[in-house]
């Protein structure tokens, strides 16, 4: 079992929660990264660079699960076909949360993911697909943005991440081909000056978040007194 399981549409799409995968090693959890291509349309590098790259991040990551599929980079469709694709590691990972793009991010590639990682959830947990019996939900399904471009919504939760600070760097730094470190840089430090932190990370959720004690909405409010 994977405990939080980030969905992604190409290499380096994974850097806008890399800081909430990092503290979620740190705390002892374990994580997953399933990235749909290789990022060969993207005109900065190879697709055997971009791969090197992936795997390079992974390793500072420190992933228990990693996998890049063969979908066709800025060709992904919502097919019944991607959607079986999916099933299968979906049901290896049996996530407990799973992180993927927001659907109205600017990218058609991103909205094509979401929409495809929401039709493969739902089917994964039917009966039909387990090979013992059990059927399989995730707690919740939460969501990032890449660009404000198209999603100008502020997020839902605000993950500080000043503590990883480094390792998230040396995360963004696997990515030279990229140049990605300006725009996170000013995405980690805006998403910080929602929540009174340094350097933090946006998510969104389209479901009401599930509590199991009243202790949890005092820790969730705690940069707020």
């Amino acid at each position: 079992m994977v405990d939080f399981l980030v969905i992604t549409a190409h290499p380096d799409d994974e850097t806008a929660v890399a800081g909430l995968l990092l503290k979620a090693k740190n705390e002892g959890y374990t994580t997953g990264l399933v990235c749909l291509t290789k990022g060969e349309s993207g005109g900065f590098a190879t697709k055997e660079e971009r791969v090197k790259e992936f795997n390079d991040a992974g390793k500072a990551l420190g992933l228990d699960f990693m996998r890049i599929l063969d979908f066709p980079d800025a060709g992904i469709e919502v097919t019944e076909e991607g959607v079986q694709s999916l099933i299968p590691i979906l049901r290896e990972c049996e996530a407990r949360t799973i992180l993927t793009i927001h659907p109205d991010d600017y990218h058609p590639d991103h909205r094509a993911v979401s929409a495809l990682v929401d039709r493969a959830v739902f089917v994964s947990g039917l009966k039909k697909y387990s090979t013992d019996g059990r059927t399989w939900h995730p707690s919740q399904v939460l969501f990032f943005s890449l660009d404000p471009k198209r999603n100008a919504k502020r997020p839902d939760i605000v993950l500080d991440i000043s503590d990883v600070e480094k390792q998230w760097r040396q995360v963004i730094a696997s990515y030279p081909s990229q140049a990605i470190e300006p725009m996170l840089e000013t995405w980690a430090r805006y998403h910080g000056m929602l929540g009174g932190f340094a350097l933090a990370e946006g998510l969104y959720h389209q479901q009401p978040l599930r509590l199991e004690d009243a202790g949890s909405l005092l820790n969730s409010s705690k940069s707020g007194r």
